[in-house]
Parts: C-alpha cells; sequence; structure tokens
C-alpha cells in the first residue's frame, strides 16, 4: 500500500510520525508532507508563546540539531528526529506549504496513494486532494468530536476538567473537523503533568485506534464510519492569554521540565541514563535562562 502522511514540524509531530511510521514499516511505501505553519494566535502573547517556543522553535533550532550532530544516522533510541527517521526507514519526506497550492496538489496526484493520514497538520486538505486514495483520507483529530472542533483540543479538555482526552480518527471531507467517525481513542487526562504531555499522548491514543484499523485498510476495504449530525459540535479557537493565565491559576501547567526532559531523554539511545543526557540537560537549561533574562 502506497502511503502519505501529512504531519507537522515539531515535538508533538515529530512523536507520532516515530508511532506512525512504527507502524507502517518494512510493510508500506511511506511519503511524508511536512509543514511548519504557526498561527499568529500561538506567538501573539507570553504563554501562547512559551508554550510554542517548548515544542517547534526549540526542537528545530536547537535540540534536534544537537541530535543530529551527534547521530549523523540515525540512533537505536526509541524515537528519532526527522532526518533520523529518514535514515531509519528510508522514506521520503517534503516540507511544503499550503497542500491547496497547485505544486502541492500536484505533487500528491504524482505521488498517487491508496491511503492519506493527515496527524497533526496544518492545513485543511482540499477535495482535489483528499478524494485521490481509494481507501481515503483520514484525520487523527486530537479531540472528541463532535464536542470538541477546532484548536488545542486537550487543552480544551482539561480546561473543562474532563477525565478523558480523545482522538478521534475520521474520513476528511469538505468540512472542518466534521467527516464521518471511525472510531475515538482515549487517554486517561494526568492532571499532575502538562498539557504538553497530554497532548502528545491524546495522539498516540488515535494511532492507536489507526493501527487497530490497518488491517482492514490492508485488506483493500475503506473503514465503515459513522457521519456526524452536529448534535453537540463545539468549535474551540486557540486559547487566550486571559484563557491561559486562568488555568495556570487553578495549578494547570503548560509544560513543566520533568516532562519535556521525559520525552528528549527518549530521543537518546539510553534514555535518561545516557551519556548525552547531560549535555542535553544543558542545553535545555540554557534556553530556559535565556528565556527568563
Amino acid at each position: 500500500m502506497k502511503i502519505a502522511i501529512c504531519s507537522k514540524m515539531d515535538l508533538a509531530g515529530c512523536l507520532a510520525l516515530n508511532r506512525l511510521l512504527e507502524g507502517f514499516a518494512g510493510r508500506h511505501e511511506v511519503f511524508v508532507m511536512l509543514s511548519d505553519y504557526v498561527l499568529a494566535a500561538e506567538k501573539a502573547e507570553g504563554l501562547a508563546a512559551t508554550l510554542v517556543l517548548h515544542e517547534r522553535d526549540w526542537i528545530l533550532e536547537h535540540i534536534f540539531p544537537y541530535l543530529d550532530a551527534r547521530f549523523p544516522e540515525g540512533s537505536q533510541a526509541r524515537y528519532l528526529t526527522y532526518a533520523g527517521l529518514a535514515a531509519r526507514y528510508g522514506v521520503q519526506m517534503e516540507l511544503r506549504g499550503a497542500i491547496r497550492s497547485p505544486a502541492s496538489v500536484q505533487r500528491m496526484r504524482e505521488l498517487a496513494p491508496d491511503l492519506i493520514i493527515s496527524c497533526r497538520y496544518d492545513y485543511i486538505i482540499p477535495e482535489a486532494v483528499f478524494s485521490i486514495p481509494a481507501l481515503g483520507t483520514y484525520g487523527l483529530h486530537p479531540g472528541a468530536l463532535p464536542a470538541l472542533q477546532g484548536l488545542c483540543s486537550p487543552y480544551r479538555a482539561m480546561e473543562r476538567g474532563d477525565a478523558q482526552s480523545g482522538c478521534t480518527m475520521f474520513q476528511l471531507d469538505a468540512g472542518l473537523d466534521t467527516g464521518p467517525i471511525v472510531e475515538i481513542g482515549w487517554h486517561d487526562i494526568a492532571y499532575d503533568r502538562s498539557v504538553l504531555w497530554n497532548f502528545v499522548h491524546t495522539y498516540f491514543a488515535g494511532i492507536e485506534v489507526l493501527m487497530h484499523h490497518l488491517p482492514e485498510l490492508e485488506a483493500g476495504r475503506a473503514l465503515k464510519a459513522t457521519p456526524q449530525t452536529g448534535e453537540g459540535r463545539q468549535y474551540y479557537s486557540y486559547p487566550t492569554e486571559e484563557e491561559l493565565q486562568a488555568f495556570m491559576r487553578k495549578g494547570g501547567h503548560l509544560v513543566l521540565p520533568g516532562d519535556y526532559l521525559e520525552f528528549l531523554s527518549q530521543f537518546l539511545p539510553d534514555g535518561m541514563h545516557d551519556a548525552h543526557m547531560p549535555a542535553l540537560e544543558q542545553l535545555v537549561s540554557s534556553l530556559e535562562s535565556s528565556l527568563e533574562s
């Protein structure tokens, strides 16, 4: 099967891509289309900008370059950088702008995938693309549809005090998070953990659902899905600074040092006990210090 994955260049996107490629490895021909778009709202004010620094800017500008310099051919770590993934799995990866551009649409037509998976992708996929694969185009939305449409859904689930955060596998249509639902994967929210940690594990729950249904797709059968009626639907925009501050005042955390280092350690062959871990911790500490100054 030819599979195209649309994903994002940041920490959550890379971790999700690791899980996806691990599931597809050696069984399918995979192509990855990446984006690096950042919403204005994500960098507009203090707390949102701080979150983006941790989940994207520091990762791409400092941490992944540090790892790639030490492991230019990849490593045996649990997770790999984009360069490491390309080396391990031999997959093609392209960084592109809006997928609705004529060049991107043409590129997807040339690839002619049997299946498209959109996981943490920045752009709305147009019908000219989502109609290409015979087996369908499926999104992994990190929110339980239809109640949590829109942006930063795991944060909204935590803000509401939900016990679980859901990642919805659904079939893309012309709407925004409106397509028929295949299944929702559930993650038990850990309130002693950060939004970033719960965000990533919400994606992992959705990827588990996809892998559960993969044999059906491998057999050449499109998945059964239940149309959304619109009942209970609510769209959320990116959280405002006031909302994030209120969340923090109630004891919530956007990023926690322990969570962050736990994720980063998994890019090292021996995890927290790896010989490179102290230097990686020092790199993160220096970045944190520059943020405070």
